[in-house]
């Protein structure tokens, strides 16, 4: 079941690789009030699923059996009808299906209100494992080539069985997020520390259908069981309150309540777990809202501590414990704020940083691709996206201050290289020699920033983080593909000799510094033409792919990518091969 989640208002995919921008706003996933979530829930389970006496005992009945064959259906009568209908990702069906097959003993423990947003690949999946078919498991999500992710000890969804796992879908270029319990653990939100359900203590699963293919889901019994025992751990208020009130957060938890049981709106459940006692819960329904008893949720943590062997006073090792990682946590989320990439990310791929290089002619979708890329692999991993041109993108401010004073200028430079240091115009050296002097500085200075960010991409992969980079510098050729700009001629030019070998020396340094995957968007001149017209020439744009050419023949590993498919497609593509190569 779902705990109350932050705010992820920067952490979503967008809708589709050629859309930046998701229609739906994170925030409108959940637009709607509790009462509608409730309603949901209780349309979306089966008849009879309801605790209807005041005070019943939760978690006893039969398994669950799956009939319809309509997608997202339960085992009743009534269709699951999400608020923002989005499909399903075909991974998700092909993942169950696997699942089922092998005969892996899980079940999805979160309520059905926000499984939707999960299959469509907007929001975690919890699943509960019993913990003989973890080797099955993972042997099943590796074959789907399905990836592991790693978090900091200090952050709050770090505990002892529980793994972070994810499945591309290359279709779609998105990923499911399955949050794998082998036990859910109850406790302080930053100490999870006591296991009080595994898979054999949820006494009865349910099915919903997702593109033809069953998906045992939790009880509504058990899942209220589940959320009153979290609930308990979590519930703060002044000292001297009976009752605590439940904050909206919790509330769409609580929806299946057992009917009222007096004129006062005291409702009334009997929560019993394995090798525990069984403690009677009750809520006040009132005109503030839903409210808990104090003293039965104490009673409730202490019957839990004991079942899992913990006795004594351990409340006030857990809120210390809780209060220093979650200290560290906000100081974290500061810093980083403040100093973007200096620290771990919260999430990172098992198999560590990973810097991919987005390489093409002007008109290739490049940039466009690098953030819509950013934006896919930061919903769950740490990741960053760097420009590396000299162009609108990001860039040292000094160099961007001069760009508009050196520009006129530039033109006369690339004709030098172009002709191999021959003065195109006739004039003579000694006329030129500022100009030349001036331009020379210029290339030394973006020599000078573009190795600093090529050091700056390699030391944020280090710390565990996907680096998108768009453009990446070359020193096979020069005037082209962000090469050296400075013509071989002045090399033998008393005074510009030093600038140019020191230009040289830093695009081999940069050399040395390859990317872990480079990705080479061609496509023919018409569709650079197309997209940006006038940008470049057909002369320089077959330069650049003769360039693309001769790098791909020094080094095999270099990929290519049709650019000229749709940016969809174009997307697609490049998740793919940036997803193998995690």
């Amino acid at each position: 079941m779902q705990t109350p989640r932050k705010s992820k208002s920067a952490a979503f995919p967008p809708a589709a690789a050629g859309d930046l921008r998701d229609r739906l706003q994170p925030q409108q996933y959940r637009r709607w009030a509790t009462e509608a979530k409730a309603e949901i829930v209780a349309e979306t389970l089966a008849p009879g699923a309801n605790v209807s006496a005041s005070a019943k005992t939760v978690g006893a009945g039969a398994l669950g059996s799956h009939s319809g064959a309509a997608p997202y259906q339960t085992d009743g009568d009534t269709p699951f009808r999400p608020i923002e209908t989005a499909p399903a990702l075909p991974i998700a069906s092909e993942l169950f299906r696997a699942l089922n097959e092998a005969g892996v003993r899980y079940g999805i423990i979160q309520d059905l209100a926000s499984v939707h947003d999960g299959f469509a690949g907007r929001d975690d999946l919890d699943v509960l494992l019993d913990k003989h078919d973890y080797p099955l498991f993972c042997s099943i999500v590796c074959q789907l080539h399905g990836r592991r992710g790693v978090s900091l000890s200090c952050y709050d969804n770090v505990c002892a069985g529980r793994e972070d796992w994810f499945l591309p879908d290359f279709t779609h270029g998105r990923y499911l997020h399955l949050d794998m319990h082998i036990g859910a653990r109850v406790g302080r939100e930053f100490r999870k520390r006591y296991p009080a359900f595994d898979y054999a203590a949820i006494t009865r699963w349910e099915a919903i259908c997702v593109d033809g293919v069953s998906v045992p889901v939790v009880s509504p019994e058990d899942e209220l069981r589940i959320a009153i025992a979290r609930f308990a751990f979590r519930a703060s208020a002044l000292p001297w309150r009976q009752w605590i009130t439940l904050d909206e957060g919790w509330k769409q938890h609580f929806a299946r309540l057992p009917s009222t049981s007096d004129e006062h709106g005291l409702q009334v459940v009997d929560c019993t777990f394995d090798g525990a006692r069984t403690v009677r819960c009750r809520f006040l329904q009132s005109a503030d809202g839903l409210a808990a008893h104090r003293g039965d949720l104490a009673r409730l943590r202490r019957s839990i501590r004991e079942m899992c062997g913990y006795t004594g006073r351990p409340a006030i090792a857990d809120a210390a414990v809780h209060l220093g990682r979650k200290t560290c946590y906000l100081a974290l989320r500061s810093l980083h704020r403040l100093m973007p990439g200096r620290f771990p990310p919260k999430r990172r791929p098992a198999a560590g940083g990973f810097v991919v290089a987005l390489i093409g002619p002007d008109g290739m979708g490049k940039s466009t691709q690098a953030t819509w890329l950013r934006q896919i692999f930061g919903w769950k991993f740490g990741c960053a996206q760097v420009y590396v041109g000299t162009g609108d993108g990001n860039g040292w401010r000094l160099r961007k201050a001069l760009q508009a004073v050196v520009s006129p200028h530039r033109r006369r430079l690339k004709s030098l290289a172009q002709n191999d240091g021959n003065d195109s115009s006739g004039r003579a050296w000694s006329k030129g020699g500022f100009v030349a002097a001036a331009l020379a500085f210029w290339a030394v200075l973006i020599a000078f920033e573009r190795y600093a960010v090529v050091k700056r991409a390699h030391r944020w992969s280090t710390r565990g983080m996907i680096v998108i980079c768009d453009r990446w510098p070359q020193a096979l050729g020069r005037g082209y593909l962000d090469g050296p700009t400075i013509p071989a001629r002045l090399f033998s030019v008393p005074g510009l000799s030093v600038l140019a070998r020191l230009e040289q020396r830093l695009y081999e340094k940069m050399a040395e510094r390859r990317p872990h995957l480079v990705l080479h968007l061609v496509s023919d001149f018409a569709v650079s033409e197309q997209r940006k017209p006038g940008d470049i020439r057909k002369e320089a744009f077959d330069a650049r792919l003769s360039l693309m050419a001769e790098l791909r023949a020094k080094d095999k590993d270099i990929r290519t990518v049709d650019a000229s498919a749709g940016i969809e497609a174009v997307g697609q593509e490049l998740f793919r091969h940036i997803w193998l190569s995690l």
